[in-house]
């Protein structure tokens, strides 16, 4: 096909779309300002909350040069992934940070020129990752009422996230040669290191938030359009299922939440709920496009390694779920409205340690910042 033939076709399409869009918004306004409305408090109580802490601190991390001093600790694990020891912040960060604070960190080390950008693609296929607090208290004991199903999610998980890393790892040493890296940026004091990743990180949260926003918008759309539920006939799936599974592509967190009440066994619920914690979701996906930038990062590898984080997620939760007793829920949690704040205990015991993290960092940066006055 001529390519003049193509772009009028392109064109046509994108008018059609965003035609067809626009009049469901007026059609379906109650729906998409609700679903808007429910987006717009998840920011504020659960998104702003988890992450921003994560941005900034992973912003230091790379910044106070600490990403070096990990640098020489972390270089014989970080050998198994093909990667050098300096990218062991955006694991780290990816972990216990939950989505997309691991992708940031990888940007923010490759910007730092701690790995060039054929390292940083490799990178995020393993890095991004679903973060406890989902996994564990939202997920575990808010959907399914059992904190060792939300462990288990968790363990699973990482250990899929860890395996595709080592696949890439294996693969990445037949290439051929490899690139220089880049001359890194001069570290900087810990007030302006600071106040730069406050002021960076405020910026990053606001896109993440946008995009929490249009998903939101846009799977309540396609669900009160019937779009939805024709797309999940077509598939050769119960058709809740299969509903569930569109949604959770798009965005996870209705996706997950949707699993409960389709009358499926705790295993295969489980799994179905690994499987979209390890793709993410367009909106996750969108969320790490618009932190890349212009950088000259290509994403092949992370849309790979996100496919098989949810294979292998799903698969490892499905033998272990097997052996998962039947339970209640195994903590119980508070409750303010519609907001789950999860077990006063285990609050307390996640802010000690977050804390003693904290202050450990703090003194780790004034050190760096002594030594080099």
């Amino acid at each position: 096909m001529d390519r003049p033939v193509t772009r009028c076709l392109g064109a046509l399409f994108s008018f059609c779309s965003i035609t067809v869009f626009a009049l469901g918004l007026i059609l379906f306004s109650k729906d998409v300002s609700s679903a808007c409305a429910r987006a717009l408090s998840l920011c504020l109580q659960v998104v702003i909350p988890s992450l921003f802490p994560f941005f900034v601190l992973s912003q230091l991390a790379v910044t106070s040069g600490m990403s070096r001093w990990l640098a020489r600790l972390a270089a014989r694990p970080m050998a198994l992934f093909g990667l050098p020891g300096s990218c062991a912040p955006a694991v780290v960060m990816g972990a216990v940070g939950g989505y997309p604070v691991g992708a940031r960190t990888a940007f923010a080390l490759y910007d730092a020129g701690a790995c060039t950008a054929g390292q940083c693609a490799r990178l995020l296929s393993f890095c991004s990752c679903c973060g406890p607090a989902f996994l564990v208290s939202a997920v575990g004991v808010g959907v399914f009422g059992s904190l060792r199903a939300g462990l288990l999610l968790w363990g699973a998980h990482l250990l899929a996230a860890s395996l595709v890393g080592l696949v890439g790892g294996v693969f990445t040493r037949r290439e051929r040669g490899g690139a220089t890296l880049r001359e890194g940026t001069k570290r900087v004091a810990v007030a302006p290191a600071v106040t730069s990743a406050v002021t960076e990180s405020c910026g990053a949260m606001l896109n993440v938030c946008g995009f929490v926003v249009f998903f939101a918008a846009l799977t309540s759309l396609l669900r009160a359009s019937g779009a939805l539920a024709f797309a999940a006939r077509l598939l050769p799936l119960p058709e809740a299922m299969a509903e569930g599974l569109l949604c959770g592509a798009l965005e996870m967190t209705g996706g997950i939440a949707s699993l409960p009440g389709l009358g499926l066994t705790a295993p295969q619920a489980l799994a179905l709920s690994a499987l979209i914690a390890g793709w993410g979701g367009a909106s996750v996906h969108c969320q790490v496009i618009s932190l890349r930038g212009e950088r000259p990062v290509p994403l092949q590898y992370y849309c790979r390694g996100k496919l098989m984080h949810g294979l292998l997620a799903a698969a490892l939760t499905y033998a272990w779920a097997l052996r998962l007793p039947g339970e209640t829920a195994v903590m119980g949690g508070v409750w303010y409205g519609n907001l789950y704040l999860a077990n006063p205990g285990w609050f307390i015991v996640f802010t000690g340690l977050y804390l003693t993290v904290a202050l450990l960092l703090s003194w780790l940066l004034t050190r760096f910042d002594k030594k080099r006055l």
